[in-house]
């Protein structure tokens, strides 16, 4: 195999994981938001809907005024989802309470 072939089959490798990291790091958000909201409808007290869980999760990061303040609140959550095995009724309603408009801006 030629330097020329080499160099080519080398530039399609890099461009194929360049590709790949730039995927995951633009669909990153999405999954952080998929694996939170399936957690918190594990860890609902039995007999909690899921739809409802969806749709406060949703009002909830409807909110955050960008894309980061989006992540941060799903990290928090997140973090308080760790540390327990199972939520209350009034656990689940504090996570997921819907604040004030500008509660997210700093």
């Amino acid at each position: 195999m030629t330097i020329q072939k080499r160099s080519i089959v080398m530039a399609l490798i890099v461009l194929f994981f360049a590709m790949l990291y730039g995927i995951a790091k633009f669909n990153s958000p999405f999954l952080v938001e998929y694996v939170v909201e399936q957690t918190l409808i594990q860890k609902a007290p039995p007999g909690t809907d899921p739809v409802k869980i969806h749709e406060r999760l949703q009002e909830l990061l409807a909110q955050a005024p960008d894309r980061r303040s989006r992540i941060d609140l799903l990290f928090r959550i997140s973090m308080h989802l760790e540390k327990v095995q199972s939520l209350s009724h009034q656990d689940l309603s504090d996570l997921l309470e819907v604040e004030e408009p500008g509660a997210f801006a700093m």
